[in-house]
């Protein structure tokens, strides 16, 4: 960590020097004058003094809404025995997802996990608990959402099916899909639109997640739309608004909200699904490192390797005009391992990266004596592990790194933050309390660590 940080400094400063900034003595190098060291102006003009920067005003602490995504392959009695004393305070059922018409897809897992006994129960005891209940409505990939929208018609593009997980293809992802930031560049222009003949399926699927939600009894829709062209960002837009419209006129109190990605495409979306005005935007705030990245961690507050971080994207969004009480920041609950050549995350990765889920590795967590590394920048626990072929290398977030990302939320005057996905931390002491100290306000914004 220092030896990295010592040479960025070298570096910096070389270039300034190098590219006519300050000289030694502190002075503008290229307004020194060659005699005596004195310094003019061009056509002898004096330039006032620069005044000194205006700090940024701090913004008024954040509240401490709780979300909590709960996927359908985590839906079962133990499981909602499990949240009996969640202190989330919105729960998220997810997912339904869409036909090419547009309607509904009744036969998926998801729907009719959601729609069936237990669903029905996750819901019914939410509300015993004084929680809100949403349903998920989600819509992966950049073919999918350009038909949804009506800009494309016809057959699906090839695309490449998921990774495997940790622990072969009976395992399910930590995420419903890949939400790496995008490169900074924007998105590739897609095909000229085609001409959907009538109104596009997203109507359609509008009347039915309304009727849905009132038929489930819950308190509003989410909308988790993924890889998104930016041809169908004014479509994407005009659905949301229509939804809101469409649900608060038979449920006046109901809410819409989205969850929109980390990197630039979700920045733009985010501000897209604000100005249509949802009442909540869910910054997915992870896979930061992925898969096919080096080893890190999957929601860093800083970092050294790369641009984009969580700070990077709360930044980001409030630039783009998303209001900051109606952000809520998305962290992980789940971590990535990687075999690597070395013990460090700057060492050579052999093959890609693998989800790794704490609840699944108490053999691990809860060895007595246990101590993971810390990273201090990224702000997570990692493991090194030596194997006959190099090393694994696991970073995941403990209640003690996750914390100081919920104080990051409270600094940044979020209106709260949640997380992907609940059930993924089950079995492990500290989570819940972690959770709960959130929620009754025991968590101070002095626990976020300041900017390096």
């Amino acid at each position: 960590m220092i030896v990295p940080a010592l040479l960025a400094i070298v570096v910096i400063v070389a270039g300034v020097l190098l590219g006519g900034g300050l000289t030694f003595d502190g002075l503008p190098s290229a307004t020194q004058a060659a005699a005596g060291g004195s310094v003019t102006e061009p056509f002898g003009t004096a330039q006032p003094p620069t005044p000194a920067p205006t700090p940024t005003e701090r913004p008024a602490l954040g509240a401490t809404e709780l979300y909590g995504y709960l996927p359908y392959w985590q839906m079962t009695d133990s499981m909602a025995s499990y949240l009996d004393d969640s202190p989330v305070s919105t729960l998220l059922l997810f997912s339904v997802t869409a036909r090419r018409s547009g309607a509904l897809n009744d036969t998926a897992t998801g729907y009719r996990r959601i729609t069936g006994p237990i669903g029905r129960r996750l819901i019914d005891d939410a509300h015993r608990r004084d929680a809100r209940v949403e349903l998920v409505f989600s819509s992966f990939g950049a073919d999918r959402n350009g038909r949804l929208f009506g800009r494309l018609v016809g057959p699906p593009s090839p695309t490449p099916g998921p990774s495997v997980p940790l622990g072969g293809a009976s395992s399910v992802p930590a995420s419903p899909a890949p939400a790496s930031p995008a490169p900074a560049s924007p998105t590739p222009a897609s095909p000229a639109p085609t001409a959907t003949p009538g109104p596009p399926p997203w109507h359609r699927a509008v009347d039915e997640l309304v009727a849905l939600a009132v038929d489930l009894g819950v308190d509003g829709i989410n909308v988790d739309v993924e890889t998104l062209d930016v041809l169908d960002r004014p479509a994407y837009g005009e659905f949301l608004g229509e939804l809101r419209h469409a649900l608060q006129a038979v449920r006046p109190h109901a809410r819409v909200t989205v969850a929109t990605e980390a990197g630039p495409r979700g920045v733009g979306n985010a501000s897209t699904a604000a100005a249509a005005g949802v009442d909540r935007v869910f910054l997915m705030g992870y896979d930061y490192h992925w898969s096919g990245s080096q080893p890190g961690a999957s929601a860093p507050i800083d970092r050294l390797d790369g641009v984009y971080s969580l700070r990077w994207s709360i930044d980001a969004y409030v630039d783009a005009g998303v209001p900051r009480d109606r952000i809520v920041l998305g962290l992980p609950l789940y971590g990535m391992q990687w075999r690597t050549d070395g013990i460090d995350r700057t060492s050579a990765v052999i093959g890609a990266g693998v989800t790794w889920i704490p609840g699944k590795h108490p053999d691990v967590l809860l060895v007595p004596h246990f101590a993971p590394f810390r990273d201090a920048i990224e702000q997570a626990e990692y493991i090194v592990e030596p194997t006959i072929d190099g090393f694994l290398l696991t970073y995941y977030d403990s209640p003690a790194t996750l914390r100081s990302k919920l104080a990051l939320a409270l600094d940044n005057g979020l209106a709260g933050a949640g997380f992907w996905a609940l059930g993924y931390e089950r079995g492990l002491p500290g989570y819940q309390e972690l959770m709960r100290d959130f929620r009754n306000g025991r968590i101070g914004r002095e626990e976020a660590p300041t900017r390096p």
